[in-house]
């Protein structure tokens, strides 16, 4: 029996990065509307892993995850590696598209965001690309009056790009979306990106909606124990009730323990810790009660919530402003999380096309630091669950297939 090889030239294939923390109705709605608006013939999933890019733990683990992507039209999930999927916007942009880009078969980058304009988001990317003197100017201007690094970048694009609207530059999704195009030009990627509007309530509510509530919402709903049926897919529901659900107080006395532990010259090296702030983060973890309520004392106006979370998450990893940067000039790979099983002609098409190493089993895993990172989070994630789970399961899980 002849092997049977997808023909590249009369197919698309569309590529999504996203947390899925957990999986809801907004991202099924995505993924259908992506295949049907670009006429996709499969759709892959770039995923993060046990943690978030706001330095938080996932609420559900990264294989229960993968496998309700599968579930709600995914083709293939692929893992985004720990050190880019916990990093700012441009960091975590890099790594998804980084990898995307190396799988040599994606024709469309498709993205949720507030403002559909994709001139605009290109038209950013590209002003951040080049980043001439006067924008770097007006950007120190905004950052020295002690304004967060987001808002004096927003003001600073509006400024220099007043045919766009300026509510374009700020929105968690509108941010997101120019760094995707800021590194699709910065590589000369062929792929295209593709807008949707988001829907639903705002990124950040807790509240569920009547449309399409946030994850922020669901998570919030799951972890206090409130009904959530219905604002994620049915499909999902089995899933969610059997999986253990992780909050991210569950972080604190280890959080706690490593700052303790590295003390003030430790805390100095810790990947974006800057100007002095590792005395006020040692003195505020001499006396804190809650993982939240450590944030908010080490907060300010310059140092947002989420930036601290980042640092407190890499204190506890350990990871130092030298071995981010290192790990940065690493080789990337793909790892895949799970595949459709109509779908795993996917696989030979890749390892064709791939600039990469695709990666189905931790055995196959390339040395390095990405690596090291990527298994420690999962060992790291077992330590939060109400039973400690066992390490090394990166190493036991296998494939998965649906």
């Amino acid at each position: 029996m002849r092997k049977r090889f997808l023909k590249r030239d009369f197919m698309k294939i569309a590529g999504i990065i996203a947390e899925y923390n957990p999986f809801h109705m907004g991202h099924a709605h995505h993924i259908s509307q992506t295949r049907q608006k670009t006429g996709a013939d499969y759709i892959i999933c770039v995923i993060s892993g046990n943690f978030s890019q706001r330095g938080e733990c996932m609420v559900y683990d990264k294989w229960t995850r993968a496998h309700s992507a599968l579930l709600c039209g995914a083709d293939l999930v692929l893992e985004l590696p720990f050190l880019y999927a916990t990093q700012s916007a441009e960091g975590f942009a890099r790594g998804g598209v980084d990898v995307l880009n190396a799988l040599g078969c994606i024709d469309y980058l498709s993205f949720g965001a507030e403002n559909t304009d994709t001139s605009a988001l290109l038209d950013a990317a590209a002003l951040l690309l080049e980043e001439p003197p006067e924008f770097s100017t007006a950007l120190k201007e905004q950052l020295s009056c002690g304004v967060s690094f987001p808002s004096a970048r927003a003001y600073a694009l509006a400024s220099f790009l007043p045919q766009h609207c300026e509510s374009t530059f700020t929105g968690s999704n509108n941010i997101l979306g120019i760094e995707y195009c800021k590194e699709l030009l910065r590589i000369g990627s062929k792929i295209s990106p593709f807008v949707l509007k988001r829907e639903g309530n705002e990124y950040s509510s807790r509240m569920l909606s009547d449309t399409y509530s946030s994850a922020t919402a669901v998570r919030a709903a799951i972890l206090h124990g409130r009904d959530y049926r219905g604002h994620v897919p049915a499909k999902c529901l089995p899933l969610y009730q059997e999986a253990c659900a992780v909050s991210p107080e569950a972080m604190f006395p280890h959080v706690i323990y490593a700052l303790r532990m590295l003390g003030i010259n430790g805390l100095r090296e810790i990947a974006e810790v800057a100007e002095g702030l590792e005395h006020k983060i040692s003195a505020c973890a001499k006396d804190v009660q809650s993982y939240d309520g450590l944030i908010h004392a080490i907060k300010s106006k310059r140092y947002t919530y989420t930036r601290i979370q980042r640092i407190l998450l890499y204190a506890l990893f350990g990871v130092t402003k030298q071995a981010l940067a290192c790990a940065m000039e690493e080789p990337l790979y793909a790892r895949v999380l799970g595949v459709r099983k109509k779908s795993m002609e996917l696989l030979s098409l890749i390892s064709r096309q791939t600039h990469i190493p695709l990666v189905t089993k931790a055995a196959e895993f390339p040395d390095g630091s990405l690596l090291h990172y990527d298994l420690l989070s999962s060992d790291i994630y077992g330590l939060f669950t109400k039973k400690i789970a066992p390490a090394g399961r990166d190493f036991t899980q296998k494939l998965m297939i649906i």
